[in-house]
């Protein structure tokens, strides 16, 4: 039905790689590179900002839970690549992640939309 309807986009251009890991590093070089990539293809796209944990991790977690157990271990890291992002076109376009409460997930992300608004109005000033 996308490809009748001229304002709706088909799923293929709206791709949502993930990262299948549990290690904070490999998931902040896996979506500099998947941000790279979406650049290239020139499509809509989705970063998700979230861990998978293994099954020995679920395990420890059932006592501490599974967001102190992965997602506030990794949240420093996955912060500073947020807000070393920037929206548009040649940046991201959505962020997904678990938890979004903690830290200053919901503000940064916010602050993303911002910087965007401030591009636009240098641009009309020149």
């Amino acid at each position: 039905m996308a490809l009748e309807v001229p304002f709706l986009w088909p799923g293929q251009m709206m791709p949502a790689p993930w990262a299948n890991t549990t290690d904070p590093e490999k998931l902040v070089q896996f979506l500099q590179a998947s941000v790279t990539d979406r650049r290239r293809k020139g499509t809509f796209f989705v970063s998700q900002v979230v861990l998978t944990p293994k099954a020995s991790t679920v395990m420890k977690g059932v006592a501490s839970g599974l967001r102190e157990t992965i997602t506030e271990r990794a949240l420093p890291g996955m912060m500073q690549w947020i807000r070393s992002q920037r929206p548009g076109e040649n940046g991201i376009n959505i962020i997904m992640a678990d938890f979004v409460e903690l830290g200053e997930f919901i503000s940064a992300v916010i602050s993303l939309n911002y910087h965007h608004l401030n591009e636009d109005d240098d641009d009309d000033a020149t």
